[in-house]
């Protein structure tokens, strides 16, 4: 599976020219974690640098015992790197804000929405996913804003078979840099009522906002829809977002 993340990223790494995600120089070295941290409140970590030390190995979800940081309903994380050795990245169990968190290389997902409640993400970035940036497998809605993302799948998806999957769900982009997106920015299940508004966005990707019928565990795919009605703001009907 890790040769197949290699390969892709290198694919997509032709196409990412015009925009790099500039990380912040790490504070000290690499702090290698046995379990998750798990964050109650409110926690700033002057740009120190994190990872499981495990290499991807597997693009399989496999839960949040081993994500690097769990956040409890109502947490918030600022100023961190999340390191290449880590099978899964933030897990939001609730109301959750991110704030300037950066990936260096994404296995699963970065930043997986599991709770009820409304999540922020604001500035910070990711780069390297051979699928999606965002999960958001729980409710509520996620705001994205001055995020960057470099040589990724799609942005964000709402989950398309979870286990009692539902709805609604909803996304809000604004002032998002994309470069070598190779499918959708935003991915939701309009049959749930989900729904996208996408602003001041900017960058490569093939398609801005996708809806998909979502489906239960065990009740097959989640498959892609034609239909745009749940993909608001001027930019949500259009087929790629403008250059940068």
């Amino acid at each position: 599976m890790r040769f197949n993340h290699i390969t892709i990223v290198a694919a997509s790494a032709a196409l990412a020219s015009a925009q790099t995600l500039n990380i912040p120089t790490r504070s000290g070295s690499i702090v290698s974690l046995s379990a998750p941290s798990t964050i109650s409140g409110a926690k700033n970590y002057s740009n120190q640098e994190f990872d499981r030390g495990r290499a991807c190995n597997s693009d399989e979800d496999t839960g949040s015992e081993s994500a690097v940081f769990n956040l409890n309903d109502g947490a918030s994380l600022s100023n961190v790197i999340i390191s290449a050795n880590a099978l899964e990245g933030v897990h939001c169990k609730g109301v959750c804000t991110l704030t300037n968190v950066w990936f260096r290389d994404i296995c699963e997902d970065a930043i997986s929405a599991l709770g009820t409640g409304n999540v922020l993400i604001q500035g910070g970035g990711a780069q390297n996913a051979i699928d999606k940036v965002i999960q958001h497998n729980g409710k509520g809605t996620v705001t994205i804003k001055d995020y960057t993302v470099v040589n990724a799948g799609k942005l964000y998806r709402s989950c398309g078979d979870c286990t009692n999957n539902g709805g609604p769900r909803h996304i809000v982009v604004q002032n998002v840099k994309v470069n070598g997106m190779t499918s959708d920015l935003v991915g939701i299940n309009s049959n749930y009522g989900d729904t996208a508004t996408i602003s001041g966005s900017c960058g490569i990707s093939k398609k801005v906002c996708q809806e998909y019928k979502g489906v239960s565990k065990g009740s097959g795919s989640s498959t892609k829809v034609t239909t745009t009605a749940n993909c608001k703001g001027a930019q949500g009907l259009l087929s790629k977002l403008p250059a940068c």
